[in-house]
């Protein structure tokens, strides 16, 4: 009963971390968007992974 328990939890806690994580990724406005609009974007930095910044 206590592996079934902590097998439980482990996943239960990595399933809320994944649906923690998505929230931020969600909310974050596409880059067409971006484009339209001409508001300064201070967390652009760090979603730009491969360096394409136009």
């Amino acid at each position: 009963m206590f592996i079934l328990s902590g097998i439980f939890f482990l996943v239960l806690i990595c399933s809320s971390i994944l649906a923690l994580a998505s929230i931020p990724i969600s909310l974050y406005p596409k880059k067409k968007a971006i484009r339209n609009t001409h508001v300064k974007d201070y967390y652009s930095s760090l979603f730009d992974v491969y360096g394409d910044e136009a």
